[in-house]
């Protein structure tokens, strides 16, 4: 059963609902098989200029709990809406990337020395504030399920390397758009540490150069006109079929290729969780949706 939801009563039909309010909390709490992950939730607030009470709970999270708990191959998809909790705003965003720079495609990076060194001034600036993050109680949980033995895939829209940090082995993850943790040369494709290069850059060398092959050196996520590594496609099109359960969280599920694997998943006749504040062409697909916070709800389904 499905009671998820927000009543709202005017004041003057308080005294002759309060019955109701009675009779649904006891109904709840005298409920052995009902898992609250709130508790029963009575409050005033101002509603456009009139004092109401709302009352919420959350039977559908019941379920999601006990569909997380029985699945043993979970793949989960997530985008910038689980990292914008750690402080860090999507590109969107005011504040966000594109907010404060021009986008730079990979065509215009490989051509144009200009435009290499104005990559590198936004590199110089962004990463550093990144890589200081922290992981949230979102990320954590995932590092949980994976020490669970749970988790089959971890499938990232983000380049912040915060999944790393909450405890996700580097083997479960795709950064289908790269990370920012490296870089890598474009012409012999040797990773280096980022942070000795960014201070390389700071220091004056505003086009940093392989030291093996003279090769352009670049962060090693995937840029506007770019395309995906292949391989990382591939994994993520098996994780999205094979799993028992599929999870998208914090992504707005409008970027593909990585929304096309919600299909993928569907298609197979997997379960579908999304979280996400804001609505996705995806959510009538779902089997359940939630805009509630990924900070406050993921320990909850993985404690």
């Amino acid at each position: 059963m499905m009671l998820a939801g927000l009543l709202s009563l005017d004041l003057p039909d308080i005294k002759k609902s309060f019955n109701f309010l009675y009779i649904v909390h006891d109904w709840i709490y005298g409920r052995e098989d009902v898992y609250l992950v709130k508790p029963l939730r009575i409050q005033w607030r101002l509603s456009q200029g009139r004092e109401c009470i709302d009352l919420r709970f959350f039977m559908d999270v019941t379920e999601i709990k006990e569909l997380v708990d029985k699945s043993k191959k979970i793949t989960v998809l997530t985008g910038a809406g689980i990292s914008t909790e750690s402080g860090i705003p999507d590109f969107r965003s005011p504040g966000g990337v594109w907010s404060k720079y021009s986008i730079v495609t990979i065509q215009e990076f490989m051509s144009s020395l200009e435009k290499r060194k104005y990559y590198w001034r936004m590199k110089t600036e962004s990463i550093p504030q990144m890589l200081a993050t922290e992981p949230n109680p979102a990320h954590y949980a995932l590092g949980r399920l994976d020490q669970q033995g749970r988790l089959f895939w971890l499938l990232t829209q983000n380049i912040d390397g915060l999944h790393e940090r909450g405890g996700v082995s580097r083997e479960r993850i795709v950064n289908l758009h790269g990370t920012n943790s490296e870089a890598v040369c474009l012409s012999c494709k040797k990773i280096y540490e980022i942070l000795p290069l960014l201070d390389r850059v700071k220091q004056g060398d505003e086009d940093p150069r392989c030291d093996e092959c003279n090769g352009f050196l670049k962060p090693n996520t995937v840029s506007f006109g770019q395309s995906l590594n292949p391989e990382h496609l591939a994994i993520a099109d098996r994780a999205s079929r094979e799993c028992d359960l599929f999870m998208a969280l914090g992504s707005s599920l409008v970027v593909s290729p990585a929304c096309n694997f919600v299909d993928v998943a569907y298609n197979s006749g997997r379960p579908i969780i999304i979280i996400n504040r804001d609505q996705t062409p995806y959510d009538g697909i779902a089997t359940y949706k939630l805009t509630d916070s990924l900070a406050q709800m993921m320990p909850e389904f993985i404690p």
